[in-house]
């Protein structure tokens, strides 16, 4: 199970580790099958030192959940990939060392939490847990006001390539695909995986989805969607 990442608004307090925490926690995902095992809290402590260490200071009900050590760890990641994300994009990190992200429970250190997994000293992001593919741009259920869309996004590297396809849904909610499969052109992908597309698009409903492909096997790998609408 990978983690994939929404990018949601969130300036309640104008804290950005803050708030992206909160709306982890607390807020309804937009896109379908994403969830977290995760406590809903308003109660979020955070801090950062000069050497990029964010420290989040939570309370015991969001680890109240009862999973196994994969799932455990996968929560754990679900924190550190969401607070150092908000850091970096936030123009917080100082220098060039990795941001690192400390986890109390009700202040304390090293707790135990999901009913049996103790937490480390301190956490780097894991990236065997990251999603092969993220959609950054346009998020499920964003509504476009121009018919020309930049999908903006980020992939690993695939041995055959980087796929998506586009569909068009009409009013009786029938698919009508656009584009099958076409290639993200190699050597538009940036060297951490970043890519940009421009679609033009006439007003209506779309799905857009993107996959990898690996030699020897037709398996779409890290297939992930976003539905969309222009006006």
């Amino acid at each position: 199970m990978f983690l994939y990442r929404e990018y949601l608004p969130d300036n309640r307090h104008n804290e950005p580790v803050g708030d992206a925490i909160w709306t982890l926690l607390s807020a309804e995902p937009a896109g379908p099958h994403r969830y977290t095992h995760l406590g809903a809290s308003d109660e979020i402590g955070v801090s950062m030192s000069s050497t990029n260490v964010i420290t989040l200071d939570l309370p015991a009900k969001v680890f109240s959940a009862h999973l196994d050590e994969g799932l455990s760890e996968r929560s754990i990641q679900q924190l550190v990939f969401t607070a150092t994300a908000a850091a970096s994009s936030s123009g917080l990190l100082v220098g060039e060392t990795a941001p690192t992200v400390k986890i109390l429970v009700d202040g304390q250190p090293n707790a135990d939490v999901f009913d049996g997994y103790r937490l480390k000293d301190v956490y780097e992001r894991n990236p065997k847990f990251m999603a092969p593919i993220w959609i950054v741009d346009p998020q499920y259920g964003t509504v476009l006001a121009d018919g020309k869309v930049r999908i903006n996004g980020r992939t690993t590297k695939f041995d055959i390539g980087t796929f998506y396809s586009l569909q068009r849904k009409d009013a009786d909610g029938k698919l009508t695909v656009i584009t099958a499969q076409k290639q993200v052109i190699p050597g538009k992908i940036e060297k951490n995986g970043a890519f940009s597309i421009s679609e033009r698009l006439s007003p209506g409903s779309y799905r857009l989805t993107f996959w990898g492909m690996e030699t020897e096997s037709d398996a779409k790998v890290g297939e992930v969607t976003s539905v969309f609408t222009v006006k």
